[in-house]
Parts: C-alpha cells; sequence; structure tokens
C-alpha cells in the first residue's frame, strides 16, 4: 500500500505531480539509448578523471529538467532516501582523510549525478504506462546492440576478458546484462504474445552466452530462476527449461566452460593479466598466488579496520589498497584484471564502516519498494515488470560483491531501474 499512501498524501496536501511534457520525455528516452556504453572524455589520457558521454547528456537532460521544474515548483517530486543524503555526507567528510581531494570531487560528483539528478529526473518523468513502456523499449536497443558486438566478440576476440561490447570489459558487461535480464525475464514470462515471447528468450539466451565474467553469469541465472519460481502460472515451465538450457551451455561450450567454471574454480593467478609480486623470478613454479581479485579482499578488510569511520577519502581506493601495510605477508601482485573490486568493500575502505551502511540503507530500501510492486499492478507485462525490477535489485546487490555497477555505462541504469520503482510503487502502472 506505500504507492496508495503516498498518492494520499500528496492530494491532501493538494500537492498534485505536473506532467513533464512530451520533449523532455523523449530527451530522457535519447539519454536511456546512450547510456549503456563506456566511451567517454578522458580529461588526461592517463588519469583521467574519463567522463562518459552518456553522463555529459545526463546533465544536459537534468538541467533542462530543472529549468522546467524550477517554472512548475516542487510539487510531487520524488525525493531520494535519506541514505543517499547520509553517503553524500560520508564523502565529504572522508575527504579530510584523502591523499587526491580530486578523486573525492569526482565520486561526489557520481553520487550526486546517479543517485541525486538522474534518479528524480526519470522518476519525475515516468509517470504513466506508456513512458515507462517507452522507457524500456529505448533500453532494450543499446542492450541488443552490446548483444551482437558481445557476440561478435565472442567468435573473434583472443581473450574472454575483451568481451565487453561497449563497455570496455567483461566485468562491467557482465554486471549490466545481470541488472537488466531479470526485467526481459519477467516481462517474457508474463507475456501473453508467444512470437515476442520466443524473441526475448533467444536475446536472454544470448546475452547470457555471452557474459565472461566468471560470478556474474551465475548471478544472471541465479537470480532468473528466482523470477521464475515466483511465477505461479504454467509458462513457469518456459521458462525454467531456458534457464536449464541455457545452464547447459555455460557449463559445455568451451569458452564459456573456460571462464564460468574452470576459472572460476581455479583460484590461483594465470592468464595474461598475471604480473609478477615483487621478489619473484620469472618462470618461478613454486610460488602460489591467489587471484587478485580474491587476494585483494582481506587487506580491503584491514583498510577498514585501521579506517573505520571515514575511510580513506572517497575515491581513494586504489592510492592506497596497495600499499604493505594492508597486504602484510600476502603476496601484492602488482596488476589485476580491472573492474573486478568488490564495491562493498571499496565503500568500506573509502568511506568508512559510515558509508557502508549507508549503501546497504540505500539497497534495503528500495529493495522494500520492489518486494510489494506487484500490490500496484494487474497481470500481464507489468506485473512481469514488476517481478523483473526485484530481480533486477537482488542482481546489482550480488554483482556488487564481485564488480562495480557504480561505473559509468552502468550507474545511469542503475538510476534507472530504482527511479522505476519509485514510480511504480507510486502508480505510474496502474491504467488510467
Amino acid at each position: 500500500m506505500l504507492g496508495l499512501v503516498e498518492t494520499e498524501a500528496n492530494a491532501a496536501d493538494g500537492e498534485i505531480r505536473p506532467q513533464a511534457p512530451e520533449w523532455l520525455y523523449r530527451a530522457a528516452l535519447v539519454l536511456i539509448l546512450l547510456a549503456p556504453t563506456q566511451l567517454a572524455l578522458a580529461i588526461d589520457p592517463k588519469h583521467g578523471p574519463f567522463i562518459a558521454y552518456g553522463d555529459l547528456l545526463a546533465a544536459v537532460v537534468v538541467g533542462l529538467w530543472i529549468i522546467w521544474r524550477l517554472r512548475q515548483g516542487t510539487a510531487g517530486l520524488t525525493w531520494p532516501p535519506m541514505a543517499v543524503a547520509g553517503l553524500l555526507l560520508t564523502a565529504l567528510l572522508s575527504a579530510g582523510m584523502a591523499e587526491s581531494l580530486k578523486a573525492v570531487a569526482v565520486e561526489v560528483a557520481q553520487i550526486t549525478l546517479y543517485f541525486v539528478a538522474v534518479y528524480m529526473l526519470f522518476a519525475d518523468i515516468l509517470t504513466s504506462r506508456r513512458r515507462i513502456k517507452g522507457a524500456l523499449m529505448a533500453l532494450a536497443i543499446p542492450t541488443a546492440v552490446n548483444i551482437v558486438i558481445a557476440i561478435y566478440q565472442y567468435f573473434t576476440a583472443d581473450e574472454a576478458f575483451a568481451v565487453g561490447a561497449l563497455l570496455s570489459n567483461r566485468n562491467v558487461y557482465s554486471a549490466y546484462l545481470a541488472m537488466v535480464v531479470p526485467l526481459g525475464f519477467g516481462i517474457m514470462l508474463w507475456l501473453e504474445a508467444g512470437g515476442l515471447r520466443w524473441v526475448l528468450g533467444l536475446g536472454i539466451a544470448a546475452g547470457i552466452l555471452t557474459m565472461l565474467s566468471p560470478p556474474l553469469v551465475w548471478v544472471a541465472l541465479l537470480v532468473a530462476l528466482g523470477v521464475t519460481m515466483s511465477i505461479q502460472r504454467q509458462v513457469r515451465t518456459y521458462g525454467l527449461a531456458l534457464i536449464v538450457l541455457v545452464t547447459a551451455l555455460v557449463t559445455l561450450l568451451p569458452r564459456n566452460h573456460d571462464a564460468a567454471v574452470r576459472e572460476l574454480l581455479e583460484p590461483r593467478e594465470e592468464g595474461p593479466l598475471y604480473k609478477l609480486a615483487e621478489g619473484m623470478e620469472a618462470g618461478d613454479q613454486e610460488s602460489y598466488i591467489v587471484k587478485k581479485r580474491w587476494l585483494e579482499w582481506q587487506p580491503a578488510l584491514n583498510m577498514i579496520a585501521e579506517n573505520f569511520m571515514l575511510g580513506v577519502g572517497a575515491g581513494n581506493f586504489q592510492l592506497n589498497i596497495g600499499r604493505s601495510e594492508y597486504y602484510g605477508f600476502l603476496p601484492n601482485v602488482k596488476k589485476s584484471e580491472p573492474d573486478s573490486n568488490n564495491l562493498y568493500l571499496v565503500v568500506g575502505c573509502t568511506m568508512g564502516f559510515a558509508g557502508l551502511v549507508c549503501l546497504i540503507a540505500y539497497l534495503w530500501h528500495f529493495w522494500r519498494k520492489a518486494s510489494v510492486l506487484w500490490l500496484h499492478v494487474e497481470n500481464g507485462w507489468a506485473r512481469g515488470l514488476a517481478m523483473g525490477l526485484v530481480g533486477s535489485v537482488a542482481a546489482i546487490t550480488l554483482a556488487n560483491i564481485f564488480t562495480s555497477v557504480f561505473v559509468r555505462g552502468t550507474g545511469l541504469v542503475w538510476a534507472l531501474v530504482f527511479a522505476m520503482i519509485a514510480a511504480m510503487s507510486q502508480g505510474a502502472m496502474r491504467p488510467h
């Protein structure tokens, strides 16, 4: 009843949400079309910051939205949860501990853009069934483009790491698909049109098979299974059959098996990204070094313990994680695969325990909202979307253990997913 309560409260206060103009809605659709890419403007070719073209467009669209809103007032605005204010506050306070204030500024700017400005923009514009449907169709186009490019890379790239489509590498690409696959899966299960269901099923299968980040493909399959089991219909059989088929292919196809099974179960550092630790000699076969993506968890926990309240400064993780006092006796391999850090440990290290609590509270806020969305919609694709959004929140939560969705190319889509949850909880999908 959360959406009904909020709607009635707004009506009681005399606050009626103004309808965003069509041109602003179309600008938001263009933003969604360009969001899932890491193409960026590099301020410094080596050290950055790297500003995604999608983020630049987001700033422009947000600016236009603010100008329109200044004329309309604040009636009916959807504000971000208080956890975001806490995250911003801890990021600002952590600046006193930071080695690089520029990194703090970039982190604060990203939090403000994704979790405040873009979230409020989408929640304020996607206020009807038609507009949410348009946003989903706009998201489907770049997702399909990414999958097609990834299929080509799947057959031509020398290394699995390079299968990243427009998202630079396999970890970000796989995290993106883990986030959006539940949306398509939920809608697919509740569609009445059989032909479109098959198209969605083939697209989802192709997407999962191009996910070559070892842990994340299993996150996608696990969440898809959860969405399927929440459906009390005959079509559940179709969903289960698709999951079984894709799981079998992931396990049996040589390239998928090599990444999703062999590499996942092999804890030892190997491959072209392997760099020798200090004091080791090339060809030393006796040394056994655990993959840095797992090994780094221990020094990260040490960093949290020594900088418990406010961390070492937002955005300053890479500047500190390699320090010997955190690694201790562990071998510090010089380079690890990009985008393989645990976001929760990164936030705990850089913004302290307070920042970590705020991040978890932020995710929990939308999990609670998403879990009751099905009460606000009728059967059909809208019910499937509601179920899919629950899966997306679960996927974001799990994916951030193995990578970070809070990066260019995925941060805007994260904001879109949460904005759709907020809009639907306020009745956007109810028939008008």
